[in-house]
């Protein structure tokens, strides 16, 4: 399994948007879970950061293979989950884009490196 941890620079005041997209992905997981198979890979964890004048989100998403991912949305079968993604990311994302942070390396599920 691959990981990769996104950074994501949040437009002020986001953390309740945050909140309200997380309490949704509880709450209807079949939706996200689905769009995610299709796509290839599935967000493992979500972090929140603020500072005096910054807000960010760092999630790590896990992969078999990176490389074989969907790169073009309109494939995609959409459930009702895109709906709350979309207006969070239009919302709360600041305007510029994610940063890709490199993996340095990770533990695979029997505590070997794996990259």
């Amino acid at each position: 399994m691959q990981s990769k941890l996104l950074k994501i620079k949040l437009n002020p005041n986001s953390r309740n948007h945050l909140d309200t997209l997380i309490s949704y992905m509880r709450e209807n997981i079949e939706f996200p879970k689905s769009e995610m198979e299709q796509k290839g890979y599935f967000w493992d964890s979500v972090f929140y950061e603020k500072g005096d004048d910054f807000e960010c989100i760092y999630i790590v998403i896990k992969s078999a293979d990176f490389s074989k991912i969907m790169m073009d949305e309109r494939e995609l079968v959409v459930s009702p989950f895109r709906d709350v993604y979309e207006k969070f990311r239009t919302t709360c994302w600041a305007p510029e884009p994610y940063i890709d942070l490199e993996p340095v390396f990770c533990f695979n599920s029997s505590l070997t490196f794996s990259g």
